[in-house]
């Protein structure tokens, strides 16, 4: 069977879509961005990663085996883009770890939602500079499986920053630098996981039921549904919070789960701090844009190394999402045509460039 990757642009945002059987649609991926993977690599703070897990090497096989046994379908998916990218698997391993080894990857993401009418769910993904203009959306659409949009960081699992699900699932993640990391499956392999859910209460059982070696905190919602959830994760901790109504924020600490299970920067306490004082007497889509592209809006200056790429805005009564890239248009789409890869929805017309990828027979 054969695997395709479409490649789009949409005013100032990319947008790959790809098609096929796991492997083959990863292992076409890998080769499609094998460029990009090796800038990503190259640019990652503090790379390479492999001194961490010099240090602690039986933490690092134990995060290894227990994704490969617990996830094994994320962790074919991550072998098979290595080899389309032809680059050795163990950097790709690496980088997914950064943040499970027990070692500061960055303080990156804000995420604010407001649960009422409308319910609304908003993210900021911030990252190193030296991925400006290289991070895009990426549309999954693997056989037998929902339609997944995420934003990509080339070499990454498609996983760790926000999800869209052709079964009206939306949420953003926060990272969070986890004090001891426990001997479990790395936290990529597990938010890869969790995309495959029918609902947002299954999303919510695939988190309480895989431990994470780091740690993420997911903020959750669901289209034509105004409640918004709240996960965090570390180890085989869980806390669920519900918000039935109002405001809600995280960025890189934990609020429910122990504060001595993680390290709160000063940069986390500060946009924490923003988003504590914000206020909205009739919230709307534009201001939760708005909220998220100023106070909370991060430039890599001032002693921060780390910069807003793009902001993500999910009308959950509508279904209607704002994308903004850094520097960029916002584009304007439905979430269930951007998981679904409905290009002509999207952008009006079939326009794209396809790019074949290997036969995989099956």
């Amino acid at each position: 069977m054969v695997a395709t990757v479409r490649e789009h642009r949409i005013g100032d945002v990319r947008w790959t879509v790809v098609r096929g059987p796991r492997e083959a649609a990863f292992r076409a991926l890998g080769s499609y961005a094998a460029a990009d993977i090796r800038t990503v690599l190259a640019g990652l703070p503090s790379w390479p990663v492999s001194a961490r897990a010099g240090r602690s090497p039986v933490l690092f096989r134990a995060i290894e085996s227990a994704s490969q046994v617990e996830h094994p379908d994320a962790y074919a998916e991550l072998t098979a883009l290595a080899a389309g990218a032809g680059v050795p698997f163990d950097d790709l391993l690496l980088a997914n770890l950064r943040g499970d080894l027990g070692a500061d990857d960055g303080t990156g993401c804000t995420d604010l939602a407001w649960a009422g009418a409308p319910s609304l769910l908003g993210h900021n993904e911030d990252g190193a500079p030296a991925f400006d203009g290289i991070g895009r959306l990426l549309t999954l659409l693997i056989d037998g499986e929902p339609g997944v949009c995420v934003w990509w960081y080339p070499g990454f699992l498609p996983s760790n920053t926000f999800t869209l699900t052709t079964h009206g699932l939306v949420w953003g993640i926060d990272s969070v630098s986890v004090v001891t990391p426990s001997p479990c499956a790395g936290r990529h392999f597990v938010a890869r996981t969790a995309q495959r859910a029918s609902s947002l209460a299954e999303a919510v059982s695939v988190l309480r039921r895989f431990s994470s070696a780091g740690g993420f905190a997911y903020t959750m919602g669901q289209v034509g549904s105004p409640a918004v959830t709240v996960v965090e994760k570390a180890g085989h901790e869980t806390a669920v919070l519900t918000v039935a109504s109002g405001l809600s924020w995280h960025t890189n600490h934990f609020r429910q789960l122990p504060p001595t299970l993680d390290t709160a920067s000063e940069e986390s306490l500060a946009r924490a701090e923003v988003c504590a004082h914000l206020t909205a007497t009739s919230p709307d889509a534009r201001w939760l844009v708005s909220a998220l592209t100023t106070g909370v809006h991060r430039n890599a200056a001032d002693g921060d190394d780390l910069m807003t790429l793009s902001t993500l805005v999910t009308d959950l009564d509508a279904g209607e999402v704002t994308l903004v890239p850094r520097g960029g248009a916002p584009l304007r789409a439905h979430a269930l045509d951007l998981a679904a890869g409905n290009v002509a929805a999207v952008t009006g017309s079939e326009s794209g460039q396809s790019v074949p990828g290997p036969s995989r027979h099956g």
